[in-house]
């Protein structure tokens, strides 16, 4: 697979979006684990709202540098 300039640039720019949305979910859970273990109802309930929103903007994160990756690599090959 040879990639241009452009698509080698995209290609890494999608892959620092994967990595971006895993760090998004691996600080999401640290951030959420306190208040999950927490002594009271509200402290419990908000770190699972918590956990399940950055969790969803993570793998958001990743998913659209999954895609721009894969989009990347078709390109890549339609046009070799």
């Amino acid at each position: 697979m040879e990639l241009s300039p452009e698509e080698y640039g995209a290609y890494w720019r999608a892959s620092i979006r994967v990595a971006a949305g895993v760090i998004i979910v691996t600080l999401g859970s640290r951030l959420a684990s306190p208040l999950l273990s927490g002594p009271t109802v509200g402290a419990i309930g908000l770190g699972v709202v918590l956990l399940i929103l950055l969790i969803l903007a993570g793998t958001y994160v990743a998913m659209l540098g999954v895609a721009r990756v894969v989009r990347t690599a078709v390109d890549a090959e339609m046009r070799g």
